[in-house]
């Protein structure tokens, strides 16, 4: 359980410092300024590789908390790419 709470504490931080990165500032500011696109990046990279490693027993417990979409996104980040096509119930 410690290892979760540390991963816990990686998402809250890293969540938190994204929104403090593009508050009060618009799309075409973040898009001027690289290092602070790049330090989004790079939270949004933290904050999904956390989530991923997070033991299913928190994610079953949680199952309010979109728990992938993170994990996505970071995958999308460090490799490019989307997932294919899925199906919604």
């Amino acid at each position: 359980m410690r290892r979760e709470l540390l991963l816990v504490g990686e998402m809250i931080e890293a969540a938190s410092q994204a929104r403090s990165l593009v508050a009060g500032i618009d799309l075409a500011t973040l898009g001027a300024d690289r290092e602070r696109r790049d330090a989004l990046l790079w939270n949004f990279t933290v904050l999904g590789e956390a989530a991923a490693q997070l033991d299913e027993q928190v994610k079953v417990r949680f199952p309010e908390v979109p728990w992938a979409q993170p994990a996505r996104l970071r995958n999308r980040i460090i490799h490019g790419c989307s997932p294919g096509p899925t199906t919604r119930s």
